[in-house]
Formats: structure tokens, sequence, C-alpha cells
């Protein structure tokens, strides 16, 4: 073996091995904040009339942590971004940046949404520590058709729940803001494939896609999502939406695995 075939095979072991570090670190990051939401709802939500004092406490100590964390997030991107203008690399300034941010938003949402904040952070944490591991591992059609299908799974859920009751308003908003996001996301995708899976960003082009990308499933992954969307809000039973995305989901997994091979 000659000399570049030996610093291509350690550069391949180390951009592999910075790779599988990403994955355990979203993997131990989001398994802190989902257990930390299970207690906030433990203490928050379904406490005991002996444990009122401790409720209160952690009541005080959410709010504290929802305004320090996204502070220390600030702080932290502020880091990360001197020591990128700086030429050094460093994923424990991004990573600490992004954790912080999750924390953040999760003690947000017990103290402004109370139950239905900490409902979504149970799901909203695995999601996208799953939606984190996609974009480390699939190509990034897949990921974003994820994206899409995710944004459409959170609205059945808000709907099925929030229609019938006092959260009509925010069910309308979230269904207007994530079906824009999924016109935007589809929008992108045909500025890529006019670019060839290029587009321009701060008059630099960067690759979005490969040349082989099918942009037919991009289109239909956010039709898909935005019918889900539109028909949750007229009382289809969640049990048949979550079933039509979780079968799109499973055929663009079948599909997005085989072309890895």
């Amino acid at each position: 073996m000659d000399k570049n075939a030996k610093q291509a095979k350690a550069a391949k072991a180390k951009a592999e091995e910075a790779a599988l570090n990403r994955i355990l670190c979203w993997i131990v990051g989001g398994t802190v904040l989902w257990a930390l939401t299970l207690l906030l709802n433990r203490y928050i939500v379904y406490y005991r009339v002996s444990e009122y004092s401790v409720h209160l406490a952690v009541l005080t100590a959410v709010k504290f942590l929802a305004v320090g964390g996204l502070v220390c997030a600030a702080a932290a991107g502020y880091w990360w971004k001197s020591l990128r203008a700086a030429g050094k690399k460093s994923a424990l300034p991004g990573g600490l940046c992004l954790f912080l941010v999750g924390l953040s938003a999760v003690c947000f949402a017990a103290w402004l949404l109370y139950d239905i904040g900490l409902k979504i952070s149970t799901y909203a944490v695995p999601a996208v520590v799953i939606l984190a591991l996609v974009a480390h591992l699939y190509q990034r059609e897949f990921f974003l058709i994820c994206c899409q299908s995710v944004l459409a799974l959170l609205g059945a859920w808000l709907c099925g729940r929030g229609l019938g009751g006092g959260y009509a308003v925010a069910c309308y908003a979230y269904v207007a803001v994530a079906a824009a996001l999924c016109l935007l996301i589809a929008l992108l995708c045909r500025k890529a494939q006019a670019g060839q899976g290029l587009v321009e960003w701060k008059g630099k082009s960067l690759r979005l896609f490969g040349k082989d990308a099918n942009y037919a499933l991009l289109y239909t992954g956010a039709a898909v999502a935005l019918g889900v969307l539109i028909v949750s809000l007229f009382g289809v039973p969640t049990i048949v939406l979550y079933g039509a995305v979780a079968a799109w989901l499973l055929i663009m997994a079948v599909y997005y695995t085989v072309k890895l091979m």
C-alpha cells in the first residue's frame, strides 16, 4: 500500500470516527433531555399533594433554566463562531450550544405551555434525535422527507387533541406555519433541481443534492405532508393519518437504504 492510499485510509477512518462521535453525542444529549422532560412531567403535572413544595421548587428552577439556558446557548454559539473565524475546528461549542437550546426549549415549554408543552417535548425530543441520526446516516433527500413527515405527524397529533378543546387557534396557526415550511422545502428542492443539485448561498454554490437525486419523491413528500396537515383540520381520525405517514416513511426508508448499498 503506497503512502497516498494509507493517508486516504487514515482520513476515512478519522472521518468515520468523528461521525460516530457526533451520533453518540446526539443520542446522549437526547436521552438526557428526554429524561428531564419525564422528570418535569412527574413533578409539574402529576405531582402529589404532599409534593406541592417540590412542585413549586421545580417550577422556579424551570424558569431559571429556560432563561439561563438561552443565555448560555448564545455564549456557546459566540464561542463556536469565534473558533470558526480563527480557522479552528471544535465540536464542543457547537454541540454545547445545541444542547443548551434544547434544554431552554424544554423548560420554556414547561413554563409557558404547562402540560401540553411537556407532552409536545416528550415527542419532539426523540423526533429531533432521530432526524439528526437520519441527517448523519442517510441522503439529504430522505432527511428533508422525514422533516416534512414529522411536521405532518405533529400537526395530526395537535389537531386530534386541540381542535375540540381550547387550542383550536394554536392548531390552525401550527398547520399554517408547518404548511409554509413544507412549501419552502419544495421551493428549495425546485431551485436545487434547476441547478442540478446546487443552490446559491451568499454568492457561493453549495451542493444540496447529488446528481442522481429523485426530485419526484421530494415533491411527493411535500404533497403527502401538506395533505395530512390539511385533512387533519377536518376531523379525520388521527390513526388514519399516522398510518398514512408511517407507510410513506417506511417506503422511503427502504428506498433510500437500498440506494445506500
